[in-house]
């Protein structure tokens, strides 16, 4: 017979240990699903930007992941450098069904829809890490529900592009605040939101090819440029500019896109690794994101660019010009209020 006090003293010790199995083993994972009956699926994804580039990288990681997460059975194909498609036509191809996925810029949706508009909005992102706290709430859903019913697209994932804040780069004198951009060149798209942003503070917006600044900056066309710090190392530009100031006004952000039909060649397994691979392709390009504009940063130092970050009285300056500004006619008319105020409020949270 088993006495009481034996039981009273073994009693803890094997919940202890039942506990710690409990944990150890935890939920079956994606990786433990059985696949045998998985259909093979093969996703090829276009990307304009080179293999160097934080989303890149990203998905040469998320290859990884997502085979061995799926047992193999869903492989990843990225094809980099617009080796397929630009960033405008490779989401076309993606509507059209001609490739599975693609990744863009926001601001290079326009084509395909008006939801990301409001993302280009100078002084909307308060920190480069806030993206998730509006792609993954309100905003982020109805974007998702609006272009997969739409167009049969659906957006998976999205990251910061650029290794930061665009910068304010020139190669005439400091700029400090908003005030000084007075007569001085910049390059733009053609968007009137950028270039009203610019004509506000007194400069003069010069639309110029991407494939042209350079040369622009280089012969005077150009006097400023509004890029992100791995963009202009990447590109050689700091080759050409002497001063650069961080103004904070825009962060990048690219989104992941898949067809609707390429997603549902995946099974219910595939599909559930297939999400757990793209917030793993999220957390890794944003911290490539931080590595690379970190070290484009101190290349661009160590060239001798002379970077200013403002006081908070200067701050100050070019947050109250881009609160101005996002009250404009020419935001107003592309963006609306509650759209604006909505993103704001999600970032607080």
């Amino acid at each position: 017979m088993i006495s009481r006090r034996w039981v009273s003293r073994m009693v803890p010790g094997l919940v202890g240990i039942m506990l710690t199995v409990a944990v150890t083993v935890g939920p079956a994972s994606a990786a433990t699903a059985d696949f045998s009956k998985s259909p093979k699926v093969v996703l090829r994804l276009t990307s304009a930007s080179p293999p160097g580039m934080e989303d890149s990288k990203a998905f040469n990681d998320t290859v990884e992941f997502l085979k061995k997460e799926t047992d193999g059975t869903v492989v990843l194909q990225p094809f980099y450098s617009s080796s397929l498609f630009d960033e405008i036509a490779g989401m076309g191809a993606v509507q059209s069904g001609l490739i599975d996925m693609a990744v863009a810029c926001t601001c290079n949706m326009t084509k395909q829809t008006s939801d990301y508009l409001f993302s280009d909005v100078p002084y909307l992102w308060r920190g480069m890490d806030n993206g998730r706290q509006v792609w993954d709430g309100l905003i982020g859903a109805r974007i998702k529900k609006d272009l997969t019913e739409k167009l049969g697209m659906i957006p998976v994932a999205y990251s910061p592009s650029g290794g930061g804040y665009r910068i304010l780069w020139n190669n005439k004198h400091a700029v400090k605040v908003p005030a000084d951009m007075q007569g001085m060149k910049i390059r733009t798209t053609a968007t009137p939101i950028e270039q009203q942003f610019w004509k506000g503070m007194g400069a003069i917006p010069t639309p110029v090819d991407v494939k042209e600044i350079y040369t622009a900056l280089q012969q005077g066309l150009v006097d400023a440029e509004h890029l992100q710090p791995v963009w202009l190392t990447l590109l050689k530009h700091d080759e050409v500019v002497k001063y650069g100031t961080e103004i904070g006004a825009l962060a990048v952000y690219r989104v992941v896109m898949i067809g609707k039909k390429s997603y549902d060649r995946m099974d219910a397994a595939q599909k559930e690794a297939f999400g757990k691979a793209m917030k793993f392709y999220e957390d890794k390009a944003y911290a490539y994101n931080r590595a690379l504009g970190a070290e484009s940063l101190a290349q661009v130092r160590k060239r001798g660019i002379q970077l200013h970050t403002p006081t908070p009285e200067e701050m100050k300056q070019w947050r109250d010009y881009g609160a101005r500004f996002m009250q404009s006619d020419v935001v107003r008319s592309s963006v609306s209020k509650e759209t604006l105020d909505e993103a704001i409020a999600a970032q607080a949270k």
